[in-house]
């Protein structure tokens, strides 16, 4: 697949910029390096993740950008919006969240920014994660780091550079100071590069991983390096996710030192992860890095360079930063998003305000935001308003078709309205599109008259894991499928059994299954829809 998106270099405008003309030696060849493409990002979805403008079969994409990610993979989400055909490939890789089936499709169009090619490509699909994901592919690190890469995120651009003659002439695109760091290889097929930090006082293995919202450290690294989660001082997280159905156990920890080639970073805070899957390097460097760093990928040379520009380079604190208040006010539905999240949980550091979350959501639903639309609609809907949540609903899911609960939801909504043939064939056509076997699956075939209650129970016990949590949530969901059949008294029973049976008692279903996004978890591809 490389050399295909190789090919998406050669379709750039001709026209290169001289950047840094050097010379190593009287006769020696000039070093020049020259600016190939640039390309604008932005913070996209829930997980308020760096992303690009591309394409997929003629279709706008928004192209998630992750060196983390072992390959240029699609999402469920991008496979269900474009109604593309899966084939197994009897392969499965790993994330945080553990483990996930490896598909394949074929597309006719793949564009990046301004380039594409129109060559049928054959691309692999993730199965599962731990949320749906709102961006429609994710380009890793075999299509970013075909070329050295400077990812410059306060600048919200990435740009490729092509070197003539600069093997060993130290790169100076930047006016600060830069550090440049020696890399290795990476030890699996991804090229992106492994080098040593210290932290603590003891070499880890680290890398630069743009899909991860914020800097942390693998559990067993942690340990290594003298950090206890169990210790005072240390704060446990909401679980993360990426790769995987699992969640991922998240702190953030105090840490004495962090050293990257010549920088020195004291007396910082740092994220803590328990991967459910994922065995790669000890330290990922995440977004709160980048945000305070410009990095460039020297591939050409072996090398990384750094250069400091200000603020934080780790995280401090646990929620809402100044740069999500300023994507916000500019504009960004999906940091609007975010922000009503962390108002209406009272998370992220800041207070609990639902007056405040009203006027962001609103605002997000304004702008469309799919999430925003999910969350009006349920809302909407336990107020006694099918006719309004409907629209909310499947104006949402017209954006996230992968979104398994948001169809549940419109389902019980068209039900409520009158529409029970409707109801039946949109839930019909969105778990086929899926080709679905998770949860809520079995709700699912419930819902349409497949299974019995006692069968959805039962299936729902079966994960040893999660057990007691799917029963209250299905029998939440029998109860609200008895109440839209107008047996209201049979509803309220079993509602009052299961807030009797669940402990901790069970909340509404709005709460056990609304999307979250507050503060946006330490790693994606998916840390951005429902629980």
């Amino acid at each position: 697949m490389t050399p295909t998106f190789t090919r998406l270099f050669a379709c750039l405008p001709a026209a290169l910029a001289l950047l840094s003309p050097v010379a190593h030696g009287a006769d020696a060849p000039r070093c020049t390096y020259y600016e190939i493409a640039t390309l604008p990002i932005r913070y996209a979805g829930p997980g308020l993740t760096p992303a690009v403008d591309g394409s997929i079969d003629g279709m706008p994409a928004t192209l998630l950008v992750d060196t983390g990610a072992f390959d240029t993979i699609l999402t469920m989400t991008g496979v269900v919006k474009r109604d593309l055909p899966l084939h197994m490939t009897g392969r499965y890789v790993n994330g945080i969240s553990g483990f996930s089936r490896l598909y394949v499709t074929r597309v006719k169009e793949f564009g990046v920014g301004p380039t594409r090619t129109t060559r049928r490509l054959d691309l692999p699909v993730v199965y599962e994660t731990a949320f749906t994901p709102a961006f429609d592919a994710i380009l890793g690190s075999p299509f970013l780091l075909q070329r050295d890469l400077e990812f410059d995120l306060g600048a919200k651009k990435i740009r490729f550079f092509q070197p003539e003659n600069c093997k060993d002439v130290p790169l100076q695109i930047w006016q600060e100071q830069a550090v440049s760091v020696p890399f290795e290889r990476s030890r699996d097929s991804s090229p992106n590069p492994h080098f040593t930090a210290i932290v603590n006082g003891k070499e880890v293995d680290a890398m630069i991983d743009t899909g991860a919202h914020r800097s942390f450290l693998q559990r067993r690294a942690a340990k290594n390096v003298g950090i206890d989660v169990t210790a005072p001082g240390v704060t446990r997280m909401g679980d993360s996710g990426g790769i995987g159905a699992d969640r991922a156990p998240h702190w953030i920890a105090p840490v004495k030192s962090i050293q990257i080639g010549d920088e020195t970073i004291k007396d910082a805070e740092i994220g803590v992860i328990e991967s459910q899957g994922s065995d790669g390097a000890d330290l990922y460097l995440g977004q709160d890095f980048l945000r305070s760093h410009r990095v460039l990928f020297a591939m050409s040379q072996r090398k990384l360079y750094f250069t400091y520009t200000g603020g934080d380079v780790f995280t401090r604190g646990t929620g809402l930063e100044p740069w999500m208040r300023t994507e916000a006010d500019g504009g960004n539905a999906d940091a609007q998003y975010v922000l009503s999240t962390m108002y209406g949980n009272g998370r992220g550091g800041v207070a609990r305000d639902p007056l405040v979350a009203q006027v962001w959501l609103d605002m997000a639903v304004k702008s469309g935001q799919p999430h925003a639309n999910l969350i009006a609609g349920r809302r909407a809907l336990l107020a006694g308003h099918a006719d309004q949540a409907i629209p909310l609903l499947r104006k949402a899911l017209d954006q996230l078709p992968a979104e398994r609960f948001g169809a549940l939801w419109l389902y019980t909504a068209r039900m409520k309205n009158g529409e029970a043939e409707l109801a039946r064939s949109e839930l019909a056509a969105s778990m086929d599109k899926q080709h679905d076997e998770a949860w809520p699956e079995p709700v699912g075939r419930f819902y349409l008259g497949k299974i019995d209650a006692a069968r959805l129970l039962d299936e729902a016990g079966r994960d040893k894991d999660n057990a007691a949590r799917r029963r209250c949530q299905a029998e939440g969901y029998v109860a609200e499928w008895y109440r839209a059949q107008g047996d209201t008294a049979r509803a309220d029973a079993l509602a009052a059994e299961a807030r009797a049976r669940c402990a901790p008692p069970a909340r509404t279903l709005a709460a056990q299954n609304t999307p979250q996004a507050a503060p946006p978890a330490a790693k994606t591809p998916t840390d951005d829809a429902t629980p």
